[in-house]
């Protein structure tokens, strides 16, 4: 049997530990950044700042402020664009806003001119603007099901068969959805049983291989129940996962085994989805 490889559906999200890092960083941020303007505020409450900032220090610490606060909103969300939000990420978005207008309200003091407040506004606000702009356009959406996890795949490809080696007929294997193909990865069998308009019998279904990082080869097995009266014939193609050579090792009216074999081993822990198809002509 000729390799059977129709689409990839698998993604390259960013790790774990890297996107950790850029929220910790945010996180540390945010916290200097609240921390400065309670500071800032109870100060100004206590009659400690008297002297109003001149506009050019204005403008310039409200470049820092606003670029501070883009950077945590940057750091906190960008690395995971599309991905559910949650209420942390809303909380975020919320107290680093509240802490960009309390420092903008506990640096405006009394006697500070009309442009450094006009150059001090402006600028935070073009920054928060930005910042909730994008928030909207993007949008919060709500977690996606984990048994339909969201995955793109190209309509184009699937159900395309290649030349047949191995003994196994070329017969294309009928074409499903792209819903139905969204697996989660913790199915390692889905079965139909039917018959067809002709009455013949015929048992179709995916099949999925767990491989470990360093393994190359493996095996499917699957139980025709009840069994066919006789050798039913098998077609047999791959869905997902790395590129991989497959062969019927053995093939009774009761199941069948397919042996596979990567064209590499794997780097990582993956999986080999295959799609079948059984059928025995009516006797």
């Amino acid at each position: 049997m000729g390799v059977q490889q129709s689409l990839d559906l698998r993604g390259r999200p960013m790790g774990i530990l890297s996107q950790n890092l850029h929220r910790y960083a945010a996180g540390g941020v945010l916290a200097l950044l609240c921390t400065t303007a309670l500071i800032l505020v109870v100060r100004r409450l206590a009659g400690a700042l008297a002297n109003p900032l001149e506009p050019a220090t204005l403008l310039a610490v409200a470049a820092v402020v606003a670029a501070a606060a883009a950077a945590i909103r940057l750091s906190w969300l960008a690395p995971t664009p599309g991905s559910p939000r949650s209420g942390i990420d809303r909380a975020m978005m919320i107290l680093t806003s509240l802490a960009v207008a309390a420092l903008g309200t506990g640096l405006c003091l009394p006697g500070t001119s009309a442009v450094g407040m006009f150059l001090l506004w402006t600028l935070l606000g073009a920054e928060e603007s930005w910042a909730w702009g994008w928030r909207v356009r993007e949008g919060f959406p709500s977690p996606p099901s984990p048994e339909r996890p969201a995955v793109t795949t190209d309509s184009a490809h699937v159900g395309t068969s290649r030349s047949n080696r191995g003994g196994i007929p070329s017969r294309a294997v009928p074409t499903l959805g792209a819903e139905e193909i969204m697996l989660s990865k913790g199915v390692t069998q889905q079965l139909t049983r039917s018959q067809t308009a002709d009455g013949a019998e015929e048992l179709s279904g995916w099949l999925r291989i767990a491989f470990v990082a360093g393994q190359r080869t493996g095996s499917l097995h699957v139980a025709f129940c009840p069994a066919f009266p006789a050798t039913p014939e098998l077609v047999v193609e791959q869905l997902d996962g790395p590129e991989a050579r497959m062969k019927t090792a053995q093939l009774m009216s009761y199941g069948a085994r397919l042996d596979l074999k990567l064209a590499a081993a794997a780097e990582e822990p993956t999986s080999v989805l295959v799609q079948f198809s059984a059928r025995t002509a009516r006797l």
